[in-house]
């Protein structure tokens, strides 16, 4: 598809991409997106397809199954209320999906996956920490506001963007920055970036904005299984590692980068490395 083509469509794409992320809970209907997007409904999906490489199904599954992975964790809501949530009319058809795209039914999650082994347990769950030298990165970015588990949404747009602008060269990697802390700050005032590493010299056009991870020391490290579990790493990094480290942060924000595709990858396989940059030593 021609570079011209492919902006034309993702214009068209961006308000769909929009309602998607900001209606979680309702049901896409066809005639409503493809309206939004200016295209037929005869072929609005096949569009949908190829620009984001699933299809429409594929994306809202996925979104509510994330967020259904969270609320297990940390909310008081029943099985059935999280099913529902996710758009399904039986805790067995949510069990099945849960099941096939985290390894394990809803109800063992929760159990395994209780914050009280995080927050109110005495000893941490513990994850290898590495001193690593980061060389830096120059990043396409997108901005980003609310619920840190939403950003997926911004990344599904970076990428389309990235891709109607010949920026996708070769495998470039792909970084989230986390400006707040998710425990003090509520959750619609949260600020991040949707990043994806470009070359210094290429010009960004809007809504794209260059962001410049700096090159440093690093604490590293390295979580495998979904990024609604996240919160147990950033607890070892802050409460375990980093008082025993003898390190101090630097003055710059949390960023994540992101090793494989959460739309062709389970969940439960998904590899993210947080990055601590630390401060350079006297």
């Amino acid at each position: 598809m021609k570079s011209q083509t492919r902006s034309h469509y993702e214009r068209r794409l961006e308000p769909v991409l929009a309602w998607l992320a900001a209606h979680p809970d309702q049901d896409a209907d066809l005639y409503q997106l493809a309206g939004l997007a200016c295209l037929s409904p005869y072929h609005f999906h096949r569009v949908y397809r190829a620009m984001l490489g699933e299809t429409v199904a594929a994306t809202v599954q996925r979104v509510r199954l994330m967020r259904a992975s969270a609320e297990l964790r940390r909310d008081g809501r029943t099985l059935d209320q999280v099913a529902r949530r996710a758009g399904y009319g039986s805790t067995a058809a949510f069990s099945r999906a849960f099941s096939a795209a985290f390894g394990m039914p809803p109800g063992r999650y929760r159990e395994d996956r209780s914050p009280d082994v995080i927050y109110r347990s005495k000893e941490l769950t513990m994850y290898p920490v590495q001193i690593a030298s980061f060389s830096g990165a120059s990043l396409a970015a997108l901005s980003h506001a609310g619920d840190y588990l939403g950003i997926g949404a911004t990344f599904d747009r970076l990428f389309m963007l990235a891709g109607s602008r010949n920026l996708l060269l070769g495998e470039p990697r792909s970084f989230g920055v986390y400006y707040d802390d998710p425990e003090q700050v509520a959750t619609r005032d949260l600020r991040s970036e949707a990043g994806l590493e470009v070359p210094p010299g290429i010009a960004l056009d809007e809504p794209l904005h260059r962001l410049e991870l700096p090159a440093g020391r690093c604490a590293v490290l390295e979580h495998t299984g979904p990024y609604s579990e996240l919160e147990s790493a950033y607890a070892w990094l802050f409460g375990g590692w980093l008082p025993a480290s003898g390190e101090q942060p630097a003055d710059f924000p949390m960023f994540e980068e992101y090793v494989n595709d959460p739309k062709t990858t389970p969940p439960s396989d998904l590899k993210t490395r947080i990055y601590l940059l630390l401060a350079d030593k006297p």
